[in-house]
């Protein structure tokens, strides 16, 4: 008779929530309507596990091809936070000092010339705190490296006064560590330092330190992704017509760029830490659910539980006086963490909610990436194009459309975790 009852039981459950899918389905499908979006991937995660998953849209407009759960998208920022992750590995293994001279890693000397005395550390770079700026000398820096993959500028000619790139404008007048400043540059830093430290590529350490052992097949190159047909066109919007930013292979990598004559540790921006990486929502989710469970993975410990909670702390509180405004992201930092402010909870979040993170928007994409570490849920969106351009919403921390996401996820009872 009990286990009749637990049969009922577990058929009522299942009955039930596949009809709170069905629903969050067609809410998915009406926001994305309603905001414009090209196509749209969402994940849920709670306790540690993927809870949902909701895809609508096209990843490729031209050739009509859907969003499905196997859809990789160029992420932009979120790259940051994941290689920032890898990093940390290095901290476990005593062979990072974040504290340390960012420019005894780098083999040149990394000072803001208006501040000479002040060392611009590693933890700084993490942080946006290291007065670096994305100066008028940084785009044409970016384009020759990414033209020239296999013999690629060094870094010192950027930021060294006197370098091929330099200009007055890369660097901050504030002293490093009083101001923070949203700077791409940090993390092509901070991947060159890691392949200065392992001898590894900065790909070939991404794949074994982090993707391999969560069995991941995303990639910081698109010559890396394997189902390059499964990779999203990401889209603007001009004169009323869909535009390709990046990423239009047509399924085919025709030109791939020759990497082989790269030298480690020249200049690891090749590898677009800051906002290259190629992955799926459902693998991202897996990056989320390692932090959740505090480094560990299906039980294999990967981090440390240490270096992932100061990931999380907020180790630079912003005020209007020492902070770039950054509009909708504001909030206090922990290493490539943004810790989203009190005003993000109330009517758009579970009363309480903690959330932190990282978001990411380029050539047309927006993405999020947003967990609360102690009630342990979370959710990943990410569209490949919006028609009328993101708006702010009223909850000072994210978008509209995500603001009806994340009103959609509580209401059909996926956050907080069942």
């Amino acid at each position: 008779c009990n286990d009749m009852k637990k049969a009922v039981l577990s058929i009522i459950l299942a009955i039930s929530l596949q009809s709170m899918n069905g629903q969050m389905q067609q809410a998915i499908e009406r926001i994305a309507g309603e905001y414009g979006l090209m196509g749209l991937s969402v994940v849920a995660v709670c306790d540690g596990k993927i809870t949902g998953e909701w895809y609508t849209g096209l990843r490729d407009y031209d050739r009509n091809l859907p969003v499905d759960e196997n859809t990789k998208y160029r992420i932009a920022s979120i790259s940051k936070f994941v290689m920032t992750t890898a990093m940390m590995k290095l901290c476990d293994q005593k062979r990072l000092d974040l504290d340390a001279d960012a420019g005894d890693y780098l083999g040149f000397r990394l000072r803001n010339p208006n501040h000479p005395e002040k060392p611009v550390t590693v933890r700084m770079l993490l942080l946006h705190t290291g007065s670096l700026n994305e100066g008028s000398g940084y785009d044409p820096f970016l384009m020759a490296t990414y033209n020239n993959v296999g013999n690629p500028p060094s870094f010192s000619e950027l930021f060294a006064p006197g370098g091929k790139y330099y200009t007055d404008d890369m660097w901050r007048k504030e002293a490093p560590g009083e101001y923070y400043t949203y700077c791409n540059a940090n993390f092509g830093l901070a991947g060159t330092i890691i392949e200065r430290i392992t001898g590894q590529r900065f790909e070939e350490y991404i794949q074994q330190t982090l993707f391999i052992p969560l069995g991941i097949s995303g990639s910081y190159i698109a010559e890396g992704v394997t189902d390059i047909n499964n990779l999203a066109v990401i889209y603007g919007r001009e004169d009323g017509k869909w535009i390709p930013g990046t990423d239009d292979y047509k399924g085919m990598m025709s030109s791939p760029r020759d990497f082989s004559g790269y030298v480690t540790g020249t200049n690891g921006a090749v590898f677009s830490p800051q906002g290259g990486l190629r992955i799926s929502a459902a693998e991202l989710a897996r990056i989320m659910i390692l932090h959740m469970n505090k480094g560990k993975y299906e039980g294999k410990r990967i981090i440390s539980g240490k270096s992932i909670r100061l990931m999380h702390r907020a180790q630079f509180i912003t005020t209007p006086a020492n902070s770039d405004n950054e509009g909708v992201r504001a909030g206090n930092r922990g290493l490539s963490v943004q810790i989203l402010t009190g005003s993000a909870s109330g009517s758009i979040l579970p009363e309480g909610s903690h959330f932190l993170g990282h978001s990411g928007s380029a050539y047309g994409l927006v993405s999020d990436f947003y967990f609360d570490p102690k009630k342990k849920y979370g959710f990943i969106f990410i569209t490949n194009g919006i028609a009328g351009g993101p708006e702010a919403g009223s909850s000072g921390s994210f978008y509209n459309f995500e603001e009806a996401l994340i009103r959609a996820l509580h209401e059909n009872s996926e956050m907080p975790c069942k």
